[in-house]
């Protein structure tokens, strides 16, 4: 059996980190001992004492996932920039081979859920993507598709290169995080049923949008709950 899950997306700000969160709470539910692992956080939170943390980290907290960023976040950066930028600008080597020995160092203290930034061929330097860190570690992905206008087109193309480097995909989560996906004409629902019809990988959850998100507020992941529940 896999050690964990990796969380992937269409590209920034589809929705990955809730899924991820959402996911932390699926899996507790059965009494599983669950770790959110964010490898690479660009665009952190600075603290007062000049530390800094990670935004996704206050996210799994709400979530009620355990989160130590010492443990599970082994490469932060402050500027909101691509992982490769943020790293050269910080004097830093991101290395995939480095990354994923961190993040094992974390399958003893439970199933992993682990986070990528951004899309699947996001860089983390010049010569290694997101994608090298993905086939380093193994892990079947779960695939984040923001449910809209373009989503077909993106989704297709991003679980061609998953299926090209070898890797298992073991499902699809359709999100809305900045609008309700598009009903004119049944275009939500013809998305999901073209993407599996091709890809030939199931939707396994469809999150809505949900008004007012605020992930301190225990009714938004009630509404999270019920979709990966279903």
């Amino acid at each position: 059996m896999s050690a964990g899950f990796f969380i992937t997306g269409t590209g920034t700000d589809v929705g990955k980190t809730v899924v991820t969160a959402g996911l932390a709470r699926f899996f507790m539910k059965s009494g599983r001992s669950i770790i959110t692992v964010k490898p690479v956080q660009s665009g952190a939170v600075v603290l007062p004492d000049g530390s800094l943390d990670s935004p996704d980290g206050d996210v799994y907290r709400a979530a009620g996932a355990v989160w130590d960023i010492s443990r599970q976040c082994p490469y932060i950066f402050e500027p909101p920039t691509s992982p490769h930028l943020a790293a050269r600008l910080a004097g830093v080597e991101l290395d995939p081979v480095e990354i994923a020995a961190k993040v094992r160092e974390r399958e003893k203290d439970g199933f992993l859920l682990v986070e990528g930034a951004g899309g699947i061929m996001v860089p983390l330097s010049d010569e290694a993507s997101m994608l090298n860190l993905m086939k380093e570690l193994g892990y079947p992905v779960i695939l984040v598709i923001e449910n809209k206008l373009g989503c077909i087109n993106e989704a297709l193309l991003s679980i061609a290169a998953l299926q090209q480097s070898g890797l298992e995909i073991s499902g699809l989560v359709m999100t809305s995080p900045n609008r309700p996906a598009p009903e004119e004409f049944g275009m939500a629902d013809e998305n999901i049923r073209f993407i599996e019809k091709i890809s030939e990988v199931k939707v396994i959850a469809s999150i809505p949008y949900i008004e007012n998100w605020d992930h301190n507020n225990p009714a938004c992941w009630e509404l999270v709950d019920q979709a990966l529940d279903s």
